[in-house]
């Protein structure tokens, strides 16, 4: 994993993109070493012994990077795509790693028109690759720590319409609003210290902003030894009694920062989402809206701390701010395959995705 570590920490520029992905079969024996970093696993039994087979290149007709499992109860024949997100793919690997850094390289995303412009695919083929990569960044590990959770909504008011009434007194009429709720969660940095990474970030839409929906989310993303930070929300002072430790902040009086209680970085997160979405993407669909928090949420914890420096609040008082830096999209790539084996994204017969994300622990 050294030699592939020094490999993608080359590429810094998008000519280093194109010299290093300009051979398929050195983009494939780098996708192997990014998902099998201890060695080729079996993706239907487990078993790490396994045998390459003979390619067209000496006269035999299996293809390139085909494998058997040695185990003779398995003897399943894979590739390194076998049940992951590109499995039984038609693209070459090196159009799948070009898009995936040109995704990665660009601070909020990149929207499918613009990634099939830029690497010569239809637009429907760049908006699944996409949801390749948001299902590749997918984490299921819980949060512990310090984790601090907000609410914000995604979509904006309806159409205006002629012959709908208007709003009367006691909410009569159309509805104000069609936004979707979301509940978003983000653990912070373990210690503070320059090169610190910073802690991971999620979001999930919710039916509504109740304490059921609330608690499982949490119940679902956050260790219940976690310390939770929250505002004064009463769902969030009910649940907050399940964990090890609940803080507050009361928005309602103006209060936004008690020592160390505050619940800015999900705000900052939540800011960071209706950036991306109203700058790159314009609309989201609550159905995938999971897929896109999992990307922005991939791109929150992707930043090192790399020192800090005093800056002044609207009030003239002087704060100690972190300075971050983006770890560079190339060695990105190696934390998106670290889980690859057991997601796998296939197409409807209307054109949309289906998830089969069946995570696996083969180590």
């Amino acid at each position: 994993m050294g030699g592939t570590r020094e490999v993608l920490a080359g590429i810094t520029t998008v000519r280093d993109m194109v010299t290093a992905f300009a051979d398929e079969e050195g983009c494939r024996r780098l996708l192997e070493a990014m998902v099998w970093p201890r060695g080729r696993i079996c993706p239907a039994c487990g078993c790490r012994d396994s045998t390459a087979l003979a390619s067209r290149d000496v006269g035999r007709r299996a293809r390139p990077g085909l494998y058997q499992c040695a185990n003779g109860e398995c003897r399943f024949q894979f590739t390194v795509t076998t049940r992951t997100p590109l499995h039984s793919t038609k693209l070459p690997l090196r159009v799948w790693l070009t898009g995936l850094w040109l995704i990665l390289q660009s601070d909020k995303g990149i929207s499918s028109v613009r990634l099939a412009e830029a690497i010569g695919v239809s637009q429907a083929t760049a908006w699944r690759m996409g949801h390749a990569l948001r299902l590749l960044v997918t984490r299921e590990h819980q949060l512990d720590g310090t984790v601090e959770m907000d609410e914000f909504y995604i979509g904006g008011s309806p159409r205006k319409d002629a012959d709908r009434p208007h709003l009367g007194r006691g909410r009569k009429g159309q509805p104000r609003t069609t936004k979707t709720p979301v509940l978003a969660v983000v653990q912070r940095p373990t210690q503070p210290g320059e090169g610190v990474a910073a802690g991971d970030a999620r979001a999930r839409v919710v039916s509504n902003l109740s304490e059921c929906e609330a608690r499982r989310v949490l119940s679902e993303n956050v260790d219940v030894a976690a310390h939770l930070m929250s505002d004064e929300w009463k769902a969030f002072v009910s649940i907050g009694q399940a964990f090890a430790a609940h803080d507050t902040v009361r928005h309602s009086d103006r209060q936004y920062v008690r020592g160390s209680v505050h619940a800015n970085s999900a705000e900052g997160f939540n800011d960071r989402v209706r950036r991306t979405v109203a700058g790159v993407f314009h609309h989201i669909s609550p159905h995938h809206a999971d897929l896109y928090f999992n990307e922005i949420g991939f791109r929150w914890s992707q930043r090192v701390v790399s020192g800090q420096a005093v800056r002044r609040t609207r009030r003239g008082r002087q704060v100690v701010k972190p300075l971050w830096y983006r770890i560079a999209p190339a060695l990105q790539l190696a934390a998106v395959f670290r889980s690859a084996v057991g997601r796998q994204l296939r197409r409807t017969a209307r054109g949309g995705i289906q998830i089969r994300c069946t995570v696996a622990v083969l180590g």
